[in-house]
């Protein structure tokens, strides 16, 4: 082969080892852009505060007595509805302060919509001390003092009472005598509701138990429809206020005169996704 052909064949070879190289780096039209992602978690954070939308709560409820279901319901929303007042309770004989029916509201400060449940879970008594009452023989009870620390209060008015066999009638009522949950203590809820231009306390719950406050489900806030209660995020206190009322029915006797319950009243949030659920401790 001469000279003149293997250089052109040469060339030729050098041709297609450059268009094979070039075909191999080929591609088609592309883009490509970045942006910052920031991923937050939610909030979930509600607070409680009494009507006046003060935070840190305390409700206190005063001279609880025997009480029929209905008449209770009606004292109750009538305190709500400021028609029985301290000097309505003063005026029909009974000593101030007396008061049977709390309000609270509820404001979802977080970022998430919530799922809401009420309990009870007794508090240290160590600085309260209740009468020393005892039967007087009469059927009735005397009060012996309130000095000796042996009186000192153990929640007895959330307690059911087990009776007494002893021969020391001093210890009749002692707080020994005391244990599990008083089914003669009843709660009742209401719900502040918008009624045309105006406002009206309707009831919700009217029978909470000691049992159903106290256990691991507590009462679990329900909507008109009878399902959970959903609190959407920026809920506030002003639609959202409810009252607490509390009554001894009818059969509660001379046991619980006098006697005390100390609780932590506690609203629990959890997430409203299925499966969720709230936390063991407040």
């Amino acid at each position: 082969m001469s000279a003149k052909r293997k250089l052109a064949m040469s060339g030729v070879a050098i041709l297609v080892v450059l268009t094979l190289v070039a075909g191999a780096t080929m591609a088609w039209f592309t883009d490509t852009e970045k942006v910052n992602a920031n991923f937050k978690a939610g909030i979930l954070d509600i607070s409680v505060s009494d009507d006046d939308a003060s935070d840190g709560t305390e409700l206190n409820f005063v001279n609880m007595r025997p009480m029929e279901e209905d008449t209770a319901i009606a004292e109750m929303t009538d305190t709500l509805n400021g028609g029985r007042t301290e000097s309505t309770y003063e005026e029909e004989g009974f000593k101030n302060p007396t008061v049977y029916v709390q309000q609270f509201a509820i404001s979802n400060d977080g970022t998430l919509p919530v799922n809401l449940k009420l309990s009870f879970e007794e508090a240290a008594t160590e600085s309260h001390r209740i009468p020393k009452l005892v039967p007087n023989g009469n059927g009735g009870i005397k009060n012996l003092g309130t000095d000796d620390p042996a009186w000192k209060c153990e929640n007895e008015l959330g307690k059911a009472y087990n009776g007494y066999t002893g021969n020391n009638i001093n210890l009749t009522y002692d707080a020994a005598n005391y244990s599990g949950t008083n089914d003669h203590f009843h709660v009742v809820l209401f719900q502040k509701v918008p009624v045309d231009e105006t406002w009206m306390w309707k009831v919700v719950a009217e029978d909470i138990t000691l049992d159903q406050l106290q256990g691991t489900d507590g009462y679990v806030l329900k909507d008109s429809d009878g399902n959970d209660l959903l609190l959407p995020a920026g809920a506030t206190a002003e639609n959202n206020t409810y009252a607490l009322g509390a009554y001894l029915d009818k059969d509660a006797d001379n046991e619980y005169q006098g006697k005390e319950y100390h609780v932590n009243f506690t609203v629990n949030a959890k997430q409203v996704d299925k499966d969720a659920t709230y936390a063991d401790k407040a």
